[in-house]
């Protein structure tokens, strides 16, 4: 791969050139068309470790992604500086990675369905069992029900940024294909991924769904990419994993979750013996707590917010320098893991990932865990009996019919008039691929809401 061809400004349809005065880059604006539509705005609604919080301390994916997007900023503008010094990055194209990589920060979670990945699991759950009946399964090909019984949140990504947000026409925001591939983490068909016994990252899910296969394939053979990750995809991984691991310890202690003693015993059983670093990172830690004893409010607080700082800057620069060492090898395909897990923050990053855990396991979390999937199962249950029907979307005044007027307006008129959207000659398919999208759109207040209005449990 060639940065040349990675970096490259293109896109499906022409844009209207930047006035003169506009001194953006094609990645920033990308950031411009993306950050005031609908889609961004729902994530201040939808679960990054807690649902349905009335807390405003407690991290949204809004809040989450605008972490992620301010570390993936970082880590993109000292790999660019670093490739520039070295001679493997042309100086003309300054200015673009850490661009294209505060974009694809921002934009990361956009298709995650309400409740987080519990909101997952309930939608794969769903059609599992939907399509383990033969007669539902008469009209579909293999990869057409694999797109729903293994549904992830980062295919939805790539398909609204694509085709869902309407604006006059098929082509959505009208982002580059560089920023679009950054929100490709596994660069497979729902047939092809999902494989985690090849030991390559990029086989352990997928990617793109039937309806978005070909424009992926003129996206690879744009950049020249080959099929495999785009590299930048490794940046943001990193910084999704820097964010969102040391965060969610913040977020569980301020509920309660933790206890200074359950944090220091797991990091000094993974950190003890090991590395200068994760030496320096255990040490940081006791020093930190001990600082705030004379303070009258709660120094654990205290401690795990200055501490994030610390443990998040030592696996930042680990990341930075795994990249730049294995450079080459990422851009020939050949890198197959993650970056922190074969960084020397590999177990500053377990630490996180095991109080995490204990964190998930909460029984706030888990009660209302269990009300999304019931929400997110008693949604669907309505819908696709509904789509199942010739009725569905006809001209007449029958209960299929007034469901199908439910889904929102923008949805149903591209599902009328953009064959290219919801492609196709299996019609429950693109009923069901609708479905879908407006279910996994909504926020987690509003699919409460809506759930207990069609149940008539509220009015």
């Amino acid at each position: 791969m060639d940065w040349e061809k990675l970096l490259v400004n293109k896109t499906f349809r022409t844009r209207t050139p930047l006035k003169d005065f506009d001194g953006r880059d094609h990645f920033e604006n990308d950031y411009s068309r993306v950050i005031s539509g609908s889609f961004i705005r729902r994530l201040q609604d939808k679960t990054q470790v807690f649902p349905l919080q009335e807390s405003d301390f407690i991290r949204t994916r809004l809040t989450h992604s605008l972490e992620v997007s301010a570390i993936a900023r970082s880590l993109g503008k000292s790999v660019e500086g670093e490739l520039v010094k070295k001679g493997k990055l042309n100086p003309d194209l300054k200015g673009l990675m850490p661009s294209l990589l505060t974009t694809s920060g921002l934009i990361h979670d956009l298709g995650n369905p309400p409740f987080g990945h519990f909101g997952e699991s309930a939608i794969k759950k769903f059609f599992t069992q939907y399509f383990e009946n033969s007669d539902n399964c008469i009209g579909w090909s293999p990869q057409q029900m694999r797109d729903f019984t293994f549904f992830d949140g980062n295919v939805q990504t790539f398909r609204i940024l694509r085709k869902l947000s309407f604006m006059g026409d098929e082509y959505s925001y009208n982002l580059t294909y560089p920023t679009l591939a950054s929100t490709i983490k596994y660069p497979r068909s729902s047939t092809t991924g999902n494989d985690k016994s090849t030991g390559n990252v990029a086989d352990k899910k997928f990617g793109y769904f039937c309806s978005e296969e070909e424009d992926f394939k003129e996206i690879s053979r744009t950049l020249e990419i080959d099929n495999f990750r785009h590299p930048v995809v490794f940046l943001l991984e990193a910084a999704d994993d820097i964010a969102y691991s040391a965060a969610d310890i913040e977020d569980g202690v301020k509920l309660g979750t933790l206890d200074y003693d359950i944090i220091y015993e797991t990091f000094e059983r993974n950190l003890q013996g090991g590395t200068d670093e994760e030496l320096k990172v255990l040490s940081e830690l006791r020093q930190i707590y001990g600082s705030f004893k004379d303070f009258s409010s709660d120094r654990l607080d205290l401690t795990v917010r200055k501490f994030r700082i610390c443990s998040q800057s030592q696996m930042i620069q680990s990341a930075i320098r795994e990249f730049l060492d294995n450079h080459d090898t990422i851009l020939d395909g050949r890198y197959k893991e993650e970056l922190i897990l074969r960084s020397p923050a590999k177990n500053i990053r377990k630490s996180f990932k095991e109080l995490g855990n204990i964190v998930f396991k909460d029984k706030s979390v888990m009660q209302t865990e269990l009300a999304g999937w019931e929400i997110l199962n008693g949604l669907l249950e309505i819908f696709i009996a509904a789509g199942k029907s010739p009725n569905f979307n006809g001209a007449n005044n029958s209960v299929e019919s007034r469901i199908y007027g439910m889904i929102s307006s923008s949805l149903r008129y591209m599902f009328e008039n953009y064959p290219s959207i919801y492609p196709g000659s299996n019609e429950q398919y693109r009923r069901f691929q609708m479905i879908a999208d407006f279910i996994s759109g909504m926020t987690d207040s509003y699919a409460l809401n809506y759930f207990q209005r069609l149940k008539g449990i509220k009015i």
